[in-house]
């Protein structure tokens, strides 16, 4: 039943394509595809675990672009992506499924995609690597599905000044762990609320090496039924969110820089104690996580990537002092045309409350095969970014 109905989706994206041939205007049409291959070892707690073939985070997408009656131009993308293999999402989840509107400086989009839940891509080999440090945490999960944090249903506005600063506006659905094992999600409110203000130099003039690449400063605000509150500003969760990636020596070829985010929860001050997940998402908290690399980068095509990244994080209204430590190292190799082979490790340390939720430590060994696809046909449009875009470079 299900592989029927992802080659039933799949049939439908190509019946879509060759009716566009018949179309009086035909669409620009897009696909982007990454299969993300690792071989895990685990050590929890100084336990070894098995070695683990982890293919989660492989994804496919197709888009479809129009150009519209006036100056705006509209666009479709269906995804899916295979999650992750204790998530309860099932064996494929759609992660991307929305239309856009966009003109030179105005872009709106509707549908099911990224959340605002963290302003920079980390030299990580997924974007969950490090969840609890670079991702302002969804207090309505149990915490079983990383996908919970990074994607939602969203209304999203975004107003571009002189193409380098832009301020967005978010409206967004997060997923809600049900109370009843077993029983689908019924309510869709809107539950959070946010906007992101930011400088970035576009993609196409980042050849120039400027010395600051981006500068971003943002608040999303979870819209909780907090016990005791009337008033939603009391009931809604704070996150505040500061980011910024600079290069630290702009050559051409060795190319070296510095990426950071730092993300402060407000909490709720009854929230003293992390006895469960819930908890961890509602005690007031900051945590940094940051990173430098250095890429070779030799005819604009990278080919040889190494960093090394870390982050802390600080429970502020625990009883008992809780923290988290992570520090992580990767390295990225090209040997084909978009196919790559990496190795990173990463350590974790908890401390206070956090220990009984996930032990004293955890050490993680990935072996990884990466392969991507960005493909073009009927090019009409100048493109600010591609679909691939939508998703972690773990190459940012």
């Amino acid at each position: 039943m299900l592989r029927g109905s992802i080659f039933a989706s799949i049939i439908f994206v190509f019946i879509l394509s060759a009716a566009s041939v018949e179309a009086e205007v035909s669409p620009e049409i897009q696909l982007g595809a990454r299969g993300v291959m690792s071989l895990n070892v685990d050590s929890k707690n100084n336990q070894t675990t098995d070695a683990i073939s982890d293919f989660s985070d492989t994804d496919f997408m197709v888009g479809f672009r129009q150009k519209m009656y006036n100056k705006f131009r509209g666009q479709l993308v269906i995804g899916f992506q295979f999650p992750d293999a204790d998530s309860d999402l099932g064996q494929v989840f759609f992660h991307q499924t929305f239309i856009k509107i966009e003109n030179k400086s105005n872009i709106f989009k509707m549908g099911r995609s990224r959340v605002k839940t963290t302003l920079l891509d980390f030299p990580l080999l997924r974007d969950d690597d490090a969840l609890l440090l670079t991702t302002a945490l969804n207090p309505f999960s149990s915490g079983e599905n990383s996908e919970d944090h990074q994607y939602g249903n969203v209304i999203e506005f975004i107003h571009l000044f002189s193409q380098r600063y832009q301020l967005q506006v978010h409206a967004e659905h997060f997923r809600k762990t049900p109370k009843t094992l077993g029983v689908a999600e019924t309510d869709f409110g809107l539950n959070a609320l946010g906007f992101v203000l930011q400088y970035k130099v576009p993609q196409s003039q980042r050849w120039n090496r400027s010395i600051i690449q981006s500068v971003s400063i943002g608040t999303n605000n979870f819209l909780t039924d907090r016990p005791g509150f009337s008033s939603e500003y009391d009931q809604a969760l704070k996150n505040i969110l500061f980011s910024f990636a600079i290069n630290l020596k702009p050559d051409p070829v060795h190319f070296w820089d510095l990426r950071s985010q730092t993300i402060y929860n407000s909490g709720f001050r009854e929230v003293q104690e992390i006895n469960e997940f819930g908890d961890l998402t509602r005690t007031e908290a900051i945590g940094n996580y940051s990173s430098i690399r250095y890429l070779y980068r030799k005819m604009e095509r990278p080919s040889l990537q190494v960093a090394f990244s870390g982050g802390y994080k600080k429970f502020l209204n625990t009883i008992q002092p809780s923290k988290l430590f992570q520090i992580a190292s990767s390295i990225f190799y090209r040997i084909g045309e978009n196919f790559d082979v990496g190795l990173q490790i990463q350590y974790k340390d908890f401390s206070g409350d956090l220990k009984n939720l996930y032990g004293d430590n955890e050490t993680r060994i990935q072996f990884s095969l990466i392969y991507s696809i960005d493909q073009l046909w009927n090019n009409q449009f100048d493109d600010r970014e591609s679909l691939l875009n939508l998703e972690h470079g773990y190459i940012p």
